[in-house]
């Protein structure tokens, strides 16, 4: 009887859920301005590019990055994106809409504050940030352990913060004070806030969250010359918080969340974004994503409005290995 019981169990059992587990967020030091996620091994898979080639140029990155800190990236072992599992990153970018001399628009993306690197095995973090940053020094806060190492760039000063809190993550943190704001909520078992729309993206290969009330971040005159310019101003100003998901294998999927404060504003912010994705799709230069953004449609419920398209095949291969095909 036990045992009919059980296969009757296991056979209504709902289905397991398909798509990857969410981005964690429990270790990221701050989900302000723009959060960044990405699957590094996963999104290498899918897209069938050269795992070297994209690990060498990120080297490179890091290591100019490192040598700021007089680090050594070469001192130690470097993880392969294809071991890496997930990367979350809080991020800083901004939008200067006809501030170019030439009246054309600018999207530079200006660095990121903190992040949460975690590898798909066990990994040697605690050793190589020791080997990677000779002067770190190991301190304790709200009863953990993290490492510090003081910078000075021109009259800046002030720790980055690395925190291993497992085999498999490494935390870091241009400002220490941040972290040790961490380590007090973990003590504390507090949940680090997620920014809104996460839920609705946190599962894709690539997710993005920008808080569109964050200073400094946009500049625009008060009504732009373009239609497409006054389209992406009014999304911008509008909204209080943007999201973005993109995943690819046998389809292509993009879904884009905005919350607003109104009813008028959320209208607003749906013409204006049916108008972006009419432009994005005619826009010969982009290539392949242009089908994807002609097949994205909007609608509006309340305050939020979401925008979701989905085409055959897998787009991520064709953009990241153009010859390889589908």
């Amino acid at each position: 009887m036990l045992e009919l019981v059980l296969a009757i169990a296991t056979g209504c059992a709902a289905p397991a859920d398909p798509r990857p587990a969410p981005f964690d967020l429990t270790y990221l030091p701050r989900a302000t301005g723009s959060v960044i996620a990405a699957r590094p091994a996963e999104l290498l898979k899918r897209g069938g590019a050269p795992d070297k080639a994209f690990t060498d140029t990120a080297r490179r990155s890091l290591a100019a990055l490192f040598a700021l800190f007089d680090g050594d990236l070469k001192a130690a072992p470097v993880p392969a994106l294809s071991d890496v599992d997930t990367i979350v990153t809080s991020a800083l970018f901004t939008l200067g809409i006809e501030t170019n001399p030439d009246g054309t628009s600018a999207f530079n993306f200006v660095g990121m504050s903190s992040g949460v690197v975690r590898t798909a095995k066990p990994f040697d973090w605690t050793n190589c940030v020791k080997k990677w940053f000779p002067k770190a020094e190991a301190v304790k806060h709200a009863g953990r352990a993290y490492f510090r190492v003081p910078f000075g760039v021109g009259e800046a000063k002030g720790h980055l913060a690395f925190f291993v809190p497992d085999d498999r993550t490494l935390v870091f943190e241009t400002d220490a004070d941040e972290l040790k704001a961490l380590l007090g909520r973990l003590e504390k078992k507090l949940e680090s806030p997620a920014p809104p729309g996460w839920d609705e993206v946190n599962r894709d290969l690539l997710a993005v969250c920008h808080d569109t009330a964050a200073a400094g971040w946009l500049k625009a005159p008060p009504v732009p010359k373009r239609a497409i310019d006054r389209a992406l101003v009014t999304v911008a100003r509008e909204s209080t918080s943007l999201a973005l998901g993109f995943s690819a294998g046998d389809d292509t999927r993009l879904h884009f969340v905005a919350h607003t404060k109104t009813a008028d504003a959320a209208r607003s912010v749906s013409e204006s974004l049916k108008l972006t994705l009419e432009d994005m799709a005619d826009t010969d230069d982009i290539g392949p994503m242009g089908k994807l953004f002609g097949a994205t449609k909007v609608k509006r419920d309340k305050t939020t409005v979401r925008a979701t398209g989905t085409l055959e095949g897998n787009l991520l291969r064709r953009l990241l290995d153009p010859t390889g095909g589908d």
